[in-house]
């Protein structure tokens, strides 16, 4: 595995699969962070043409981009994840879904807990169809909800596309201070915790072959039992996902998975970072 680099605070690593649009909403956030010290790896379960494209354009910005491809034979997100972790080069590891496009301020957010022994989760607002349209169009630009001015001035709107969670892309200081104490559960989408952290408990769970249930309530069940506290950075790490019709149930395969290593205890996956 990759040793930390002293120099990168932070490895942000992106799951995605085909949607290039979405990537480079994503990275063109990340090149307007309020902090500038991490490193960003693209994780792809697939191979897709779209995808090595949208990277390579943003090499000239971001010359030390990683991008890691596999084969696309299904649902394999979390072997996906477990290479990236194995290449990041810091010891504090930032993960983001690839439909999600992260507030300017979302990696210094989880900075300020970046240590062993702690991991961070934030919530996501939930954009309409209309909204993501006009984002993914260039129709509007992503500061029509960063700054919380607009952000509140344009929440009947979002009400009106049918956003879900509208309190969740409040960006504030003050909100995030009366709510950091109350407890929370990882979010996949949008959490934080130390590479050393994840090399204990073995990584993501390689047995989820596929969406749902089972993928944030396993590494956030087996990182608490292994003496980890989970931060709440909720109104400090905000995400805006974009709408995308949703094609999944919940797998009952993975319930049997969840429940199984919840009885059994086991903190360590057999199928993980170290087979």
């Amino acid at each position: 595995m990759g040793a930390p680099d002293n120099n990168m605070r932070s490895s942000v690593i992106i799951s995605v699969y085909k949607d290039d649009n979405a990537l480079g909403l994503i990275l063109n956030s990340l090149l307007k962070q309020s902090v500038t010290d991490f490193e960003i790896i693209v994780s792809e379960d697939c191979q897709s043409a779209v995808i090595k494209e949208c990277v390579a354009s943003f090499r000239n910005h971001i010359p030390g981009i990683v991008h890691l491809s596999q084969e696309d034979i299904g649902f394999r997100k979390n072997i996906a994840l477990n290479r990236a972790i194995r290449a990041a080069n810091s010891d504090h590891i930032i993960f983001i879904d690839g439909d999600c496009v992260p507030h300017p301020a979302f990696v210094e957010a989880h900075q300020q807990f970046a240590q062993a022994g702690i991991a961070c989760t934030g919530r996501r607002l939930e954009l309409g169809e209309n909204i993501s349209k006009k984002l993914r169009e260039g129709k509007i630009r992503l500061s029509y909800l960063t700054r919380t001015t607009s952000y509140l001035l344009h929440m009947i709107p979002l009400l009106l596309d049918k956003a879900k969670n509208i309190e969740s892309g409040i960006y504030s200081r003050f909100l995030h201070s009366r709510t950091k104490d109350k407890e929370i559960r990882i979010l996949g989408c949008n959490f934080s915790c130390s590479k050393s952290d994840l090399i204990k408990i073995n990584g993501f769970n390689e047995e989820y072959l596929a969406a749902g249930i089972g993928e944030d309530s396993d590494i956030d069940w087996r990182l608490i039992h292994t003496g980890v506290t989970i931060k709440n950075v909720k109104f400090s790490a905000i995400q805006y996902h974009l709408y995308h019709p949703r094609f999944y149930s919940p797998s009952k395969e993975n319930e049997a998975i969840l429940n199984r290593t919840k009885e059994q205890n086991l903190f360590f996956c057999e199928k993980g970072l170290r087979k």
